[in-house]
């Protein structure tokens, strides 16, 4: 009876063996089939199925890759056969718009030369009041005329920077470098702005090394910074309160800090500052272009410096760096 028994057994295992084999042979002709329609796909017949599997699950599984795989070449031809029939609209669009830019550029510049010419001609009747050619002045009426005439600068300043954002976006910033004696620079820029501040009697103080320092940096651009950022901090400052220039020089970079105390600067504004067109003026009750500090970053970025701010609730700071 025990022999039957495992004479059963080795029969069973030998059938299982024959299936098994049977099986995978089966599979290896299957895999094979796929195998060979996945190779002229590779070459390009992208409209390959296979046929006839021994297993019907896998015929359908890979036939439905290799549907999904020619729809998506097909796709693909189709844009191509678009772009190709659009190939002479999209050139005239491009045309249009270079077109385009060009009129905006010489319509800035029109009216930013037009806009300009007015004020000029008033800075220049205020500055032949004051030097007393129509006869002499007395204190209150300076006063009066100084702060007309920082009104009239600060308006031809905005003017300039407008067409001067144009002119950055377009062909970016073009520098002329020279070496300056820094202490005279920021001396002649503070008591230029002097005027700004006779209104708010802020006092602009300076903070120099003992020895002057020269540096090679761009006078005309780095004067429109540095001006721009005094200027804010006269407005957004509390009237008789200090603004603070110091210049020094750290890890081979001329540094330059302006700071002034007021309302600081919240810290989603201060990762915005320097956006274009994006200004704080609304919440500070003030009027703003937001274009100051963009033009600012595009200037300091030319000379391959770095501008940042810094701000607590009554205290704000900005720092420029830049490199020898």
């Amino acid at each position: 009876m025990i022999y039957y028994f495992f004479a059963l057994i080795i029969l069973i295992l030998i059938y299982f063996l024959i299936v098994s084999k049977i099986k995978y042979k089966r599979l290896k002709c299957d895999v094979n089939k796929i195998y060979i329609a996945l190779k002229r796909l590779r070459y390009g017949d992208v409209n390959v199925r296979v046929e006839n599997l021994n297993n019907k699950d896998l015929e359908n599984i890979a036939n439905r890759l290799f549907e999904t795989i020619f729809d998506r070449e097909m796709m693909i031809k189709e844009y191509q056969s678009y772009l190709a029939d659009k190939n002479i609209s999209l050139e005239e669009i491009i045309k249009q718009e270079k077109e385009l830019r060009l009129f905006k550029e010489e319509f800035a510049a029109t009216l930013t030369h037009d806009m300009k010419v007015p004020v000029i001609a008033e800075l220049n009747s205020l500055d032949f009041l004051l030097e007393g050619r129509f006869g002499d002045l007395n204190s209150k009426q300076v006063e009066v005329l100084n702060l007309m005439k920082a009104s009239d600068t600060e308006l031809k300043e905005l003017i300039e920077n407008l067409l001067e954002v144009y002119k950055s976006d377009d062909k970016g910033i073009v520098l002329n470098k020279t070496d300056n004696s820094v202490k005279e620079f920021v001396e002649n820029l503070t008591k230029e702005m002097k005027p700004n501040s006779l209104y708010t009697e802020n006092c602009i103080v300076c903070d120099f090394p003992a020895d002057d320092i020269q540096w090679s940096f761009d006078k005309f651009q780095m004067r429109r910074v540095l001006k721009n950022i005094i200027q804010n901090a006269i407005t957004y400052s509390p009237n008789k309160t200090d603004i603070r220039v110091r210049v020094c020089v750290e890890n081979s970079k001329l540094v330059f800090c302006v700071g002034n105390k007021g309302k600081g600067i919240s810290v989603e504004d201060i990762n915005m500052v320097f956006q274009k067109y994006y200004t704080t003026h609304s919440k500070f009750e003030k009027t703003g272009y937001g274009i100051g500090l963009y033009l600012a970053g595009k200037i300091i970025e030319a000379h391959k410096g770095e501008i940042k701010v810094i701000s607590s609730d009554d205290n704000t700071e900005f720092i420029i760096k830049i490199p020898a």
